[in-house]
């Protein structure tokens, strides 16, 4: 079982998708299922609030679908770990992840370089000036959920100068 972690942009679900076409293994995508829950208003007519009690359910029901052993992988939503350390609402999403990964479950933290992630999150355009600025909100999270990933994780692979599958491939040759 392969159980894909990091922020956006770190291709994730591509990877997993790329990892599902060279194993044959069936797989998942916390964000795609949060996608298909959408209203007709679209998700961002979702409050803050709404949004985490779906990516939390949501995570914790595809966690709770995996046995350990199983040939299955798993491309979670950046923000399924929770958003801190300190995020209760996601403690039993993080228990549920380490129980896996004592029975055997490889979680991959991906990530990139910040600017490759911003080019990629469509973040290194021209700037508006407004309240509540995107960089700055993708900025915090990334530096507050990043510490989530590593510690959730066996390895690291950093996405940055590959695609999903050339990424795939070093997955693969990592944790066979």
């Amino acid at each position: 079982m392969i159980i894909l972690v990091g922020p956006p942009g770190a291709l994730a679900p591509e990877v997993a998708a790329e990892l599902s076409a060279r194993t044959g293994w069936e797989y998942g995508d916390t964000q795609g299922l949060i996608d298909s829950l959408a209203t007709p208003e679209g998700i961002d007519s979702y409050t803050e609030e709404n949004m985490r009690a779906i990516e939390h359910e949501v995570a914790l029901a595809a966690l709770g679908d995996l046995e350990p052993g199983a040939h299955r992988i798993l491309a979670l939503g950046s923000g399924c770990l929770g958003n801190s350390r300190e995020d209760s609402q996601f403690a039993d999403v993080r228990a549920r992840l380490a129980t896996l990964r004592e029975g055997g479950a490889h979680v991959v933290h991906l990530t990139a370089s910040l600017k490759v992630l911003s080019h990629r999150n469509g973040l290194d355009g021209p700037r508006l000036a407004a309240v509540a600025s995107p960089r700055r909100i993708f900025f915090t999270q990334l530096s507050t959920r990043s510490p989530l990933y590593e510690a959730a994780s066996d390895l690291t692979i950093d996405t940055s100068d590959r695609n999903a599958g050339e990424v795939a491939l070093d997955v693969v040759g990592r944790v066979s």
